[in-house]
């Protein structure tokens, strides 16, 4: 009997397999390069590199660029989603099942820490549509989490349940926002502590005070500096440093493209005033918040409310100063990183002194979770929950977690 002949072709679950994981590898590969550097900072030959392939052969797996960062976000979603829900049908109570939810997803935070900036800053690059499919499923995750929340305290009402469960997340996503280095598995039992204050928090009711407007819309009467630094910060947070011209900044201050060259000697030296703007308000409202308290816990609180203010008052200035860092001249990076460390410290020497000892370490995963929850609080513009629940959210993770 004859044997027969091989294919001349691999079967073809085979050969999706194989174009499934190497687009797999490609996205992932990418997540890191674009959490690490920007969106703008990486180009297509270099993750081509890094994958192993040449050039031309990504093309074979996805159109372009932004169809990458596509991918990688609604892959690492999906990821979350699927842990969340996997987790949600495990045997037990409902407190056990919340548990694994949380344990899941600070699982996959701490194993993947870059790919969270997706969702913090690079998801402005995507299409309208993927960006809304993105968003969606992140509401999804926080349906999953609400849900059993409220399953455990029926009690509580569902806005309630859903800024718990959002600031748990934020808490939990803090994680990328920092480079602190801990093991996972103190970095996972950290954020877990984290998100279970959250969770168990009883939240005041929402402020019934209108929410002020972003700050960062064009002053009329403004000195024409002032009208650029106004407009550069509006059109830096809708689509990012790298692709706003000094022209269209111009343009939006009602100033001719020729004098804007006046004040700034070019695009990164207007991002710089932006950041030195943004870091000299907040270290003049954070100062006099804590000149002349009786104790640290009173000085605490007044720091804790003096940026909350800042944060919701000036969502717009702080979203770039957030988002923006590494597009700074390397001294002005290194001066206002000085300045962040500067303010990082103090808020772990207060914290230290109001709770239990605790590593370093620890101490400061702790504060940035607290200011990560006070930045997503502020940049949702109210529709997660107001300054109050977020004094009262950041207060109880500073003192418990």
């Amino acid at each position: 009997m004859t044997a027969p002949r091989p294919s001349a072709r691999p079967p073809a679950t085979a050969t999706r397999r194989r174009t499934h994981d190497r687009r797999a590898q490609i996205s992932a590969i990418a997540a890191e390069l674009f959490s690490e550097r920007g969106y703008h900072g990486v180009g297509l030959g270099e993750i081509a590199s890094a994958a192993g392939i040449t050039g031309p052969a990504i093309y074979r797996h996805f159109r372009n660029k932004q169809d990458i960062l596509a991918h990688a976000a609604q892959e690492f979603a999906d990821s979350l989603n699927a842990c969340a829900e996997q987790a949600d049908q495990e045997s037990g109570d409902d407190e056990q099942r919340l548990r694994a939810i949380v344990r899941a997803v600070v699982s996959l935070v701490v194993h993947r820490r870059g790919s969270i900036r997706l969702y913090q800053w690079e998801n402005r690059h995507l299409d309208a549509d993927d960006r809304a499919q993105v968003d969606r499923k992140l509401r999804a995750l926080i349906a999953v989490l609400a849900n059993r929340l409220r399953a455990l305290r029926p009690e509580l009402p569902e806005p309630s349940a859903r800024l718990l469960s959002s600031a748990a997340l934020s808490g939990i996503a803090s994680w990328s926002t920092h480079r602190v280095s801990l093991s996972d598995r103190v970095a996972e039992e950290a954020l877990h502590s984290i998100a279970s204050v959250v969770l168990a928090a009883e939240p005041p009711s929402p402020e019934r005070k209108a929410v002020a407007p972003a700050v960062g819309g064009v002053p009329e009467l403004a000195a024409r500096r002032e009208k650029l630094l106004a407009a550069a910060v509006v059109l830096f947070r809708e689509r990012g440093f790298h692709t706003v011209s000094m022209e269209e900044i111009g343009t939006a201050a009602g100033i001719n493209a020729s004098s804007v060259y006046r004040h700034f000697a070019g695009k990164a030296d207007l991002l710089a005033a932006v950041y030195y703007r943004a870091a000299d308000r907040l270290a003049v409202a954070t100062g006099r918040a804590v000149e002349g308290a009786a104790d640290e816990e009173t000085a605490l609180r007044g720091l804790v409310a003096a940026y909350v203010e800042f944060a919701f008052d000036n969502r717009d200035l702080l979203a770039v100063y957030l988002s923006e860092y590494r597009n700074l001249p390397t001294d002005d990076r290194h001066a206002l990183r000085r300045a962040q460390r500067d303010h990082i410290g103090q808020w772990m020497a207060l914290t230290e002194h109001v709770r239990e000892p605790t590593r370093a370490n620890r101490l400061q995963v702790t504060v940035q979770a607290a200011l990560n929850i006070v930045n997503d609080m502020a940049m949702a513009g109210s529709r997660i929950g107001g300054q109050e629940q977020a004094r009262y959210l950041v207060l109880a993770v500073l003192h418990s977690a």
